[in-house]
């Protein structure tokens, strides 16, 4: 495969729960029933400071945060993708985590380690069980925009 080269659509994305950054993504450690992924945003803070005699702010970039990633699931009590991650929650062990974008038979894949900050229940009347699962990220994302 090789790397997604045009804009493309959210349909086929998988989240994957592997051992180490760069394991192998396979069905065995695909979360189902995944309905939404969510925003994957990276951030910096600015530190902003004067100087005298200088007529604009100067700025310098400080240590980044790469945020949460809140994802949403059609709740499957059985299903032993969905049981991990509330064992994770539990735990409040960290779990190293890949988002494949797939568009044909071109990919990207974005990994981290993060711990379950929210794992909740949503059951409405006349709607899909869903379970929302929020990952603080820890440390950098490591991206594969051209993979194999």
């Amino acid at each position: 495969m090789t790397a997604i080269a045009s804009p493309f659509h959210g349909l086929a994305t998988e989240l994957h729960m592997i051992t180490a950054i760069d394991d192998a993504l396979s069905s065995t450690t695909q979360v189902a029933e995944v309905s939404s992924v969510g925003t994957l945003e990276l951030s910096a803070n600015i530190i902003e400071f004067n100087s005298h005699g200088k007529a604009y702010k100067q700025k310098l970039v400080g240590q980044k945060d790469s945020g949460t990633l809140s994802l949403t699931l059609n709740w499957v009590a059985g299903d032993t993708s969905h049981a991990a991650l509330k064992t994770k929650f539990d735990a409040g062990t960290a779990q190293v985590f890949a988002v494949k974008w797939i568009s044909g038979s071109e990919n990207a894949v974005a990994q981290f380690t993060g711990y379950i900050s929210t794992f909740s229940i949503d059951t409405p009347v006349e709607d899909v069980v869903s379970a929302n699962v929020e990952i603080a990220i820890d440390g950098g994302v490591a991206f594969a925009l051209v993979t194999a």
